[in-house]
């Protein structure tokens, strides 16, 4: 679905926002295209970060990472929740914690012997060193300068819903489009009344919008699972 679309199915099939006036000069509607359309992409946004389901491991912007000799810190993508991996010069780098980070001047201490042989550069990656922030151990030489990280990342749609843009299709999957609807119902219901029959109703809309996003949520690690390699010489 497209975002007039949606607008459309909020307006005119879940709250009946709808006119018997002759003119244009008559009309009377309860909600406002752009109120409906702040809901929508409130629901939007909130579908995404609470889900995780926008993956991303292609788009320039939000995935790469040009490095700087001597510089560990770098900004993200405002779009960015989580970074879930690192790729340079076709190898994973490797994940460490926050209490690596902050243990350092001993650049190597998180590497293994067979690793801190051949140190050189960069060699893994903090995702939660700061909000906002990658951060690389150790530092880039001079022979990674302008060299890229690719990451993969879990974000927020790169795009809003406004009234700018009605033609847009949300990046989520098509099955979940009438599930934004229910949060952006519930947003109008509750703002609209107080009185016990819309609370109730805005009630029921936030209720299944929940339920979607678990669905979402259990979909995706389906989805993405590998499951545990096992070795023939394992024993029990």
């Amino acid at each position: 679905m497209i975002v007039s679309e949606m607008l459309e199915e909020l307006r005119e099939s879940i709250l009946r926002d709808v006119t018997d006036a002759l003119s244009a000069d008559e009309v009377d509607l309860l909600w406002s295209d752009r109120a409906l359309l702040r809901y929508l992409n409130d629901g939007y946004f909130r579908f995404c970060e609470r889900s995780r389901i926008l993956e991303d491991a292609t788009t320039p912007e939000v995935c790469e990472v040009l490095l700087v000799a001597g510089q560990q810190d770098y900004p993200l993508h405002k779009s960015i929740l989580h970074v879930a991996s690192a790729v340079y010069d076709g190898r994973a780098l490797k994940r460490a914690g926050v209490a690596t980070a902050h243990n350092e001047p001993d650049e190597v201490s998180h590497l293994t012997a067979s690793m801190t042989a051949n140190y050189a550069g960069v060699t893994a990656f903090v995702p939660d060193y700061n909000v906002g922030t990658f951060r690389v151990l150790g530092r880039p030489t001079d022979a990674d300068a302008g060299n890229k990280v690719q990451l993969r990342v879990q974000r927020l749609p790169l795009e809003p819903i406004n009234e700018s843009n009605i033609e847009l299709i949300p990046e989520v999957p098509e099955q979940y489009h009438l599930d934004l609807i229910e949060w952006a119902a519930f947003r109008a219901l509750r703002n609209h009344d107080a009185d016990a029959e819309f609370m109730a109703k805005a009630s029921a809309h936030s209720t299944r919008f929940e339920r979607a996003v678990e669905e979402a949520k259990e979909t995706h690690r389906r989805r993405t699972f590998t499951g545990i390699p096992f070795s023939p010489s394992w024993r029990w």
